[in-house]
């Protein structure tokens, strides 16, 4: 009846508040709590008769209010008019005041009024707790109509588990006792036929209850039926990955581990570390725990190989790692099939074995590099290296989840179990990647064929953190790494590397002589990152170079192959093909670039590099300590080195020392900065140590990589003026007792190297030595060695002086001879005459004058620096200069050059822009002057210049004064003292006409063969038989060591003086002149009326 007079929006507001289930008062103030309210539903008892307030008749002879006083009335008073619900309604929520305790004061209202406590909820019993519990966790229901729970989650109705309990005459809910046959039927009908889906998230709600109830201590019943449910949820997860057929209704054909393995570990459906601990315990029960795990890894690694950087790759590597950090599952793991497959191509380690895609991403795949780098000719330096900074952060964090990964493997340790364990088979992981890359440092490699670049350089990058723990700066571990390793079957294949100082026959009779005992992780470790160096970071360096030789060929094709697009505009057809082609060399350039760009970022990382090079310092000890015999670094480093070589030094594979070289050539170059005090002093240890011991390197590649540390080392950079090892160099008594000498005897033996490139090589290499000694020579204790060395040592030192003279010689005249035909093209080409040449004669004339002019800037450097080393040492040791092996020589390219530049040709020498090939004539005349002016004091260079009967013209003396008087380049005391040498070199020259007149014919038996020179001290070849002047054959032998007449070996030592023919040339030299200066002194006295002396022996 009172419904009746109700409007709609009241009772829909009443039908929500009886939901409630809380009686109250008729009146509209404070409500006061019925000590009679039914049970909550947590009890088992029925619920007790309903109160006077609550009944029927006390609800109808309630006064029903008019609207306007129901909208006034406080809403909650109206609670106590509900009547009683049908049993099947909504269930009655009664809140019931807790007792007041004695002690505890009431609670007030905000009147002040006290306010009693509610009454405590009463426990639920654990049946009822139980099949709530489990309810909410599988998220199931027992009844039809239950669909949803209360936050929204669809429900499974486990109808077969319904009708169980029902025959059984069991109550309707759910406990663990019926919890494992009804698990099947959830599982059967999870949501998109997902059993492992369905059950991994139960397992984890499972788990977060267990972590987050409250319970009354370790044995408390609700602890226990938790538990329980979680074991069965893992139990099932197994069995939906290993045995997936038991359940109907799966959709999934694959393991389904993988798709959760690349979810976020904390989401309901990610794989966490409770699911991984609980699967790892079991794995010793069930064998297919671990087989799952494997396949889930390898479908991993798949699903990874067709992923690059751009992709979404994260997800893989976290997956993998997370698998690893358990030592049973990463056990199995990496017994895969995939993780090391012997049969594998190198080229295909990056996607068929198990780790190689996850180390195959790198900034070096050309679609990362396109995207970092795109339109690379375009960009400006600043863009370029932004993007190098971008890739370099990328690269590092992959890096270090790479080295997570192994390590994971690495420190396992299984007590009890026999080898292999994941640390072995990690290392033959590493061995494989190596072994098969041996062709990346071929002659010419075929790209195809091998492992790329990023690949080999993350392996590099991991291997260096691996060695690590063991590279501590007092060298305490050195002893670790034992030098009978490759002795012993190890895993770095050899075989076909070239050895430092052995050949192969030689390194085979070593090898196959094994050693006992067994190698230790840090010796593998040390051998396979010295391999992956080799084979990785300087691979890809060597390439990065090649690439920039080959695009710059690409791009003046490019130029080239546009000039043609006239001959096929006319037709459509041949156009299309012409731009096709053009868009595809185009494509290729700016591939070439971006891949240069990218991996010349991933080089520049400064936190790597400085990894590297403390494995290097390693690497240099080491190597040294093999090489010496000495306790190193515990005893100072004594040169020379032993001369007998230890074979365990000779037969290393020869990337011993190219990583060195290489590594710090890099660093040198192009990022000095990051190298340590500590580690420069052992760089020059190295460097000084094999270059003053050459005879312990085979390879002249290796040497002038030394050479050329050295000098990227005392290269200005930044605020260093010295660079970064100049100052060390200049104070280092190790330096100053051997890298003089060091680089003196490389300097001779560069001019045979042996490869094709000689030629030039040479001067490469000298150009190098002559900047170190330049740098160097701010030390006046290195000009007091030099001296020392030769007076000691002369036979060495003039064989050094020879060398530097021929050099000077031959580049002055290159350069100036080139100049000469520049001057005489650029004529030709600008006369009228060209014009009348065909087309293909005006082309091989121009061709010809840009060569000359390449080779004028190339010889034009060369020369100003050898003249510059010239001025420089015969300052310093004039005697050496002037002793007679070489005299004679530097006087007549002094001439022959003085005669050029002053001479009646010196108008050939103009040319147009000569600074463009840095030619600087009065520069260099003062610089052939300023040598002349050093050795002035000597006399056998004043008879020397008047010996040279080719080029001395006293003219070119006074020609040369004028224009330094003229030009001022040079002081008022240097040109006296030029002047002076003329005058002397031309008072010598009469003396030596006079005295070659006086002689007049010479017997044939007494002059040189070679020279045609009247000898002076024969010496008798012991091959040949023949005789010849000892200075003549000196000098022959400094440039090529063998007889000029039958080209048999010989050596100064060996030649046999002609004491005889000595004693007959010196009287007949003595008598002829007596007899003919007697003849002109009685020829002068008959002349004057005066009587001749007797000049005549008695």
């Amino acid at each position: 009846m009172a419904d009746s007079t109700m409007s709609d929006a009241e009772k829909i507001r009443m039908r929500r508040l009886a939901k409630l289930g809380g009686p109250q008062n008729s009146g509209s103030g404070p409500s006061t709590p019925n000590q009679n309210d039914t049970p909550s539903p947590s009890q088992s008892s029925p619920p007790s008769a309903p109160s006077a307030a609550t009944s029927p008749s006390a609800a109808q002879s309630t006064k029903t209010p008019t609207s306007s006083e129901q909208q006034k009335q406080n809403p909650f008073a109206q609670l106590g008019m509900k009547q009683e619900q049908d049993k099947k309604g909504p269930p009655q929520i009664t809140v019931r005041p807790q007792q007041a305790s004695p002690s505890a004061p009431a609670k007030r209202e905000r009147d002040g009024s006290e306010r009693p406590r509610s009454k405590q909820r009463e426990p639920e019993n654990l049946e009822s707790w139980q099949d709530k519990s489990l309810r909410s966790i599988f998220r199931v229901s027992l009844k039809p109509e239950e669909t949803k729970d209360t936050h929204g989650n669809h429900l499974l109705f486990l109808g077969n588990a319904r009708a169980e309990m029902e025959q059984e005459g069991k109550p309707v809910r759910l406990s663990t006792d019926d919890l494992e046959s009804a698990i099947t039927e959830m599982a059967s009908n999870a949501p998109g036929g997902k059993p492992f889906e369905y059950l991994l998230a139960c397992f984890k709600r499972t788990t977060r209850a267990l972590r987050g109830g409250r319970f009354s201590g370790p044995d408390d019943p609700k602890r226990e039926v938790l538990k329980e449910a979680r074991r069965l949820c893992m139990s099932y997860c197994i069995f939906a990955v290993t045995m997936p057929e038991m359940f109907e209704n799966v959709a999934t054909t694959t393991n389904p581990l993988v798709d959760h393995l690349l979810a976020d570990p904390e989401a309901d459906v990610g794989i966490c570390t409770d699911f991984l601990d609980e699967a790892s315990a079991r794995m010793d029960e069930d064998d297919g725990i671990g087989a799952a795990f494997t396949s889930a890894a390898e479908d991993l690694s798949r699903r990874l190989s067709v992923v690059d950087m751009n992709g979404d790759y994260h997800n893989h590597i976290r997956g993998l790692m997370n698998l690893m950090r358990y030592p049973k599952i990463c056990d199995v793991i990496t017994q895969s099939e995939m993780w090391a497959p012997p049969g594998v191509a190198a080229q295909d380690i990056e996607t068929q074995t198990l780790l190689g895609p996850f180390f195959r991403l790198s900034p070096a795949q050309i679609e990362v590099a396109r995207s970092y780098f795109s339109a690379p000719k375009t960009r400006d330096r600043a863009f370029i290296s932004n993007a190098q900074n971008a890739i370099r952060m990328t690269l590092r964090n992959h890096q270090t989840e790479l080295f997570e990964i192994v390590n994971s493997a690495v420190r396992h340790r299984f007590p009890g179990k026999e080898a292999p364990w994941p640390k072995d088979r990690m290392l033959d992981w590493f061995a494989l990647c190596v072994n098969k890359n041996h062709k990346k440092r071929a002659m010419r490699v075929n790209y195809k064929e091998v492992s790329g670049d990023g690949f080999m350089l993350n392996v590099t990058t991991v291997l260096d953190q691996l060695c690590e723990p063991f590279l501590d700066a007092t060298f305490s571990k050195i002893d670790k790494i034992d030098p009978d390793y490759l002795r012993r079957n190890p895993r770095v294949d050899i075989s076909d590397e070239t050895k430092i100082n052995v050949d192969q026959k030689a390194a085979d009779d070593f090898y196959g002589q094994t050693a006992p005992g067994t190698s230790g992780f840090v010796s593998e470790c040390f051998f396979l990152t010295v391999a992956a160096h080799h084979y990785g970071t300087e691979a890809a360096q060597e390439r990065m170079s090649t690439m920039r030789k080959s695009v710059k060929r690409y791009e003046q094709d490019l130029v080239a192959f546009e000039a043609d697009r006239h001959k096929y505009v006319n037709d459509p057809r041949y156009l299309a093909r012409f731009e096709e082609q053009l868009n595809k060399i185009k494509q290729h350039i700016d591939d070439t670039w971006s891949t240069i760009h990218a991996t010349h970022g991933i080089l520049l990382d400064d936190i790597n590099q400085a990894r590297s090079m403390q494995f290097m310092r390693y690497v240099i000890v080491w190597n040294l300590r093999l090489a010496s015999r000495q306790n190193l670094p515990k005893e100072e480093l004594k040169l020379p080195l032993p001369e007998e070589q230890a074979d365990v030094f000779r037969c290393l594979p020869e990337y011993f020392l190219e990583d060195i070289v290489e590594n710090f050539k890099f660093i040198t170059s192009n990022i000095p900065q990051i190298m340590t005090p500590q580690q420069c002093a052992e760089i020059v240890q190295v460097c000084v140590a094999f270059l003053r011991n050459t005879e312990y390197v085979k390879n002249p590649g290796v040497k002038s990589g030394l050479v050329t540390i050295l000098f990227y080392g005392c290269q200005p950079f930044y605020n260093h003026a010295r660079g970064l090892l100049g100052d060390l160099l200049i104070g280092s008594p190790f330096a100053h007792k051997h890298l003089l000498h060091a680089l003196m005897r490389f300097y001779i033996e560069a001019e045979s190297t042996g490869t094709h490139t000689q030629f030039y090589d040479k001067f490469n290499i000298r150009y190098e030595i002559f900047q170190v000694i330049k740098c160097i020579w701010a030390n006046t204790m290195y000009r007091e060695n030099l001296a020392k060395e030769a007076n000691v040592n002369t036979d060495f030192f003039v064989q050094f002086v020879n060398m530097i003279l021929n050099d000077a010689t031959f580049v002055l005249d290159e350069s100036l001879s080139s100049f000469t035909k520049i001057h005489e093209l650029t004529k030709e080409v600008s006369s009228a005459a060209f014009s009348t040449l065909s087309e293909e004669q005006r082309k091989e004339k121009q061709e010809l004058l840009e060569d000359q002019k390449g080779k004028a800037k190339s010889y034009m450097q060369l020369t100003r620096e050898s003249m510059e080393t010239l001025i420089l040492f015969t300052e310093a040791l004039p005697d050496a200069f002037t002793m007679p092996e070489v005299v004679q020589r530097l006087a007549d390219m002094l001439d022959y050059n003085l005669d050029i530049m002053v001479g009646s040709k010196r108008a050939n020498l103009r040319v147009d822009n000569a600074a463009e090939y840095r030619f600087d004539p009065k520069a260099l005349l003062t610089d052939i002057v300023k040598v002349f002016v050093n050795l002035s004091g000597k006399d056998r260079l004043v008879v020397a210049i008047s010996k040279d009967g080719r080029s001395y013209k006293p003219e070119n003396f006074v020609r040369a004064a004028e224009l330094m008087q003229n030009k001022s380049t040079m002081s008022p005391e240097a040109i006296r003292a030029w002047t002076s040498l003329g005058d002397r070199v031309a008072t010598s020259r009469a003396a030596g006409d006079e005295e070659e007149e006086d002689l007049g014919e010479v017997p044939d038996e007494y002059l040189d063969p070679l020279l045609a020179d009247l000898m002076v001290d024969p010496v008798i070849l012991p091959s040949s038989r023949q005789t010849v002047e000892r200075n003549v054959i000196r000098q022959q032998l400094l440039s090529d060591p063998i007889d000029p007449f039958n080209r048999t070996p010989l050596k100064i030592e060996d030649v046999i003086p002609n004491d005889a023919l000595r004693g007959e040339i010196e009287t007949w030299k003595a008598e002829t002149l007596a007899r003919r200066r007697g003849e002109k002194a009685r020829a002068a006295a008959e002349a004057g009326g005066v009587e001749a002396m007797d000049t005549s022996a008695g």
